[in-house]
């Protein structure tokens, strides 16, 4: 059984999470994490950098998706809701909400910010939101 970690992290902060998610994930017998990352979003609203990442691990394909057992997400706060490259993702999947492949499947989110008051509570709000849409748990 895996879990997707999947995450966006541009100063390395929410993959130092992820890295730890996934641990954590790794110590229950019969589960294991693939961690995933997305790429970047140009201007334009098109993704940057489809190519894997030069370090770390690579991109989110949608059979991550359809694959796993579970999803623990992760982003940095941005005024409040979660990074345009983690919503960008989010906002192509329509044909796995049509085919019901993250239905019932649990989900969790995780996120940082460098204050005390960035924001994090509707961070994760702003990223369930999108999973509860797909019928996660």
């Amino acid at each position: 059984m895996e879990i997707l970690v999947l995450y966006y992290s541009r100063h390395g902060a929410t993959a130092e999470l992820a890295r730890h998610v996934a641990r954590g994930i790794a110590e229950v017998e019969g589960v294991a994490a693939r961690v995933r990352t997305v790429p970047d979003v140009a201007i334009a609203g098109t993704q940057a950098h489809p190519a894997p990442p030069d370090e770390g691990p690579p991109c989110v394909e949608r059979a991550d998706l359809r694959d796993c057992a579970g999803l623990v997400m992760g982003s940095p706060t941005r005024f409040g809701n979660m990074a345009a490259p983690l919503k960008h993702f989010l906002d192509g999947t329509a044909a796995e909400w049509i085919s019901g492949a993250l239905a019932g499947k649990p989900a969790a989110v995780f996120t940082s910010t460098a204050t005390m008051h960035g924001g994090q509570e509707t961070t994760l709000i702003s990223m369930m939101l999108p999973l509860i849409h797909h019928g996660m748990l």
